[in-house]
């Protein structure tokens, strides 16, 4: 993933947002985290970390097992960008600054106080902004798959059947999670 000089995620939370998206993509289903890891590019190990704070955070059902995987937890139009964001990295605020805060005084501050308010509208935008909004937009491409969406046409083959049933993350799991082997935390 790129990683933006000015505005700094962690890795972490980005993970943590698309694999919020990935699993809302696939509402019906368990999702595996090598699956998921594979979908963004991201170690499995990394993932498994991140997983497990949206699983504290309740965002997240985890269900072991040979049927397990990952589930959303609500739904996708009650989870922002905030909340995942703050299941890793902790509370936003809007009193950063992208440059090295060691060498400044804030109340000094050359820009003023323009950083200050693009800051809190971030914070804010990232309150409003959901996961359903994500799947509404449109899944971002690198979960899906290149090209033609990492689908190939039906066509008798194993993964030409798993895509004719509509899913987009391969060892998405149609089975619906029992209620008996949910984890939360």
């Amino acid at each position: 993933m790129p990683v933006n000089g000015i505005i700094h995620l962690s890795d972490a939370s980005l993970i943590a947002v698309h694999a919020l998206a990935a699993l809302a993509s696939e509402p019906d289903r368990r999702v595996l985290g090598k699956d998921l890891a594979a979908s963004m590019g991201a170690s499995e190990n990394h993932l498994a970390k991140v997983m497990q704070r949206l699983v504290r955070a309740e965002l997240v059902l985890s269900v072991k097992g040979p049927h397990g995987g990952f589930r959303l937890a609500r739904d996708p139009g009650a989870v922002t960008f905030r909340e995942a964001i703050e299941a890793v990295d902790g509370p936003l605020t809007g009193d950063f600054c992208p440059f090295s805060p060691d060498h400044c005084d804030p109340s000094a501050c050359i820009f003023g106080h323009e950083l200050s308010r693009q800051a809190e509208g971030l914070v804010a935008y990232l309150g409003r902004r959901t996961i359903a909004d994500i799947v509404r937009d449109g899944v971002p491409r690198f979960l899906s798959g290149p090209g033609d969406g990492g689908r190939k046409k039906p066509d008798g083959s194993p993964k030409g059947r798993r895509a004719a049933a509509g899913s987009r993350i391969a060892g998405a799991n149609p089975e619906p999670a029992r209620p008996d082997r949910v984890r939360r935390g």
